[in-house]
């Protein structure tokens, strides 16, 4: 059985990321072949498309999965000629060394910290729910909110995330894996969100009690990291899939706020998508891709690559 065929037969994300890109090369040799964790394309495409329209995506699955692709095929020399880009985020690792061919990492957790910073949510005001900054009070008020509700919110999970982060720690150090698996969203009943306030309902006993498999570690190595967090840039630093998460459900409360109650938007606002409550990560990352940041580092690895 040739190597070929080996991989064909293997269900190995990887190694079948790779077998896509071995039989692309004759077709689409002048390509730029680009390797995503899970969905991130939605948001890299479009920015690629910027410096080529000559691109082949492939979806390798999660971090170390594009890291593994990398490494198979950079250990392969008859496929150094092709022009290729990894995509993958930052997490709670520390940042790559320099590799070459380069690799890109996001400079924040994850690409859903690229969609919500203050100017990020201005544009959904401005685009989505046609306020003008200029001439509408609510948007300012919209705004003010937004602010204090992120802040609180980034209060109440610092303590989730810091947990979480030691618990990386010790696997990079280690490699004793996490026993955690978490959901797009914070566990149910954790935090609660509205327009007026947002409250914590956890603490270390009930995340422990939650995820039970989770890896031990010391309360001191917490306590370090909760220092770290208290001072970090929270909306970059902290897990992104809780951030966008966050951000869909202020722009939920808004509608409904404008439909309803009209305390702060005196006006119905007619939404693309009703009343948003449908909408989830992934399809908030599709919806407002033309609103999210680009950082410097990507722009400068796409004119690298491209």
């Amino acid at each position: 059985m040739t190597y070929i065929e080996k991989l064909r037969q293997s269900k190995d994300k990887p190694q079948v990321a790779f077998l896509e890109f071995a039989q692309s090369t004759s077709r689409l040799s002048s390509h730029l072949f680009c390797f995503f964790e899970g969905k991130d394309n939605a948001y890299y495409v479009p920015r690629i498309k910027r410096y080529t329209e000559k691109y082949h995506p492939i979806k390798c699955g999660g971090r170390d999965k594009v890291l593994e692709t990398y490494r198979i095929i950079t250990n392969r020399p008859e496929y150094e000629k092709y022009k290729k880009a990894f995509f993958i985020d930052r997490d709670f690792n520390e940042p790559l060394s320099p590799k070459n061919p380069p690799i890109f990492e996001t400079p924040c957790y994850s690409i859903e910290n690229l969609y919500v910073s203050v100017d990020v949510f201005k544009e959904i005001l401005t685009n989505e729910f046609h306020l003008s900054e200029v001439s509408d009070q609510a948007f300012d008020e919209c705004i003010s909110i937004f602010i204090e509700r992120q802040r609180e919110f980034h209060n109440a999970v610092t303590l989730f995330n810091a947990w979480y982060a030691c618990l990386v720690e010790i696997r990079n150090a280690t490699g004793k894996q996490t026993g955690v698996n978490l959901d797009d969203k914070l566990p149910k009943g954790f935090v609660d969100i509205s327009l007026h306030s947002v409250t914590t309902n956890y603490g270390l006993d009930k995340i422990k009690l939650n995820f039970p498999e989770a890896t031990e570690f010391e309360e001191d190595q917490l306590n370090s990291k909760l220092i770290d967090f208290q001072s970090c840039d929270s909306k970059k630093v902290f897990r992104g899939k809780y951030e966008i998460s966050f951000l869909i459900k202020f722009i939920q409360l808004i509608l409904q706020d404008a439909n309803s109650t009209r305390t702060i938007l005196k006006n119905k606002i007619n939404f693309a998508f009703g009343d948003a409550s449908g909408i989830n990560n992934e399809q908030a990352i599709n919806i407002f891709e033309g609103y999210a940041e680009t950082p410097q580092n990507l722009v400068e690895y796409l004119q690298k690559v491209g």
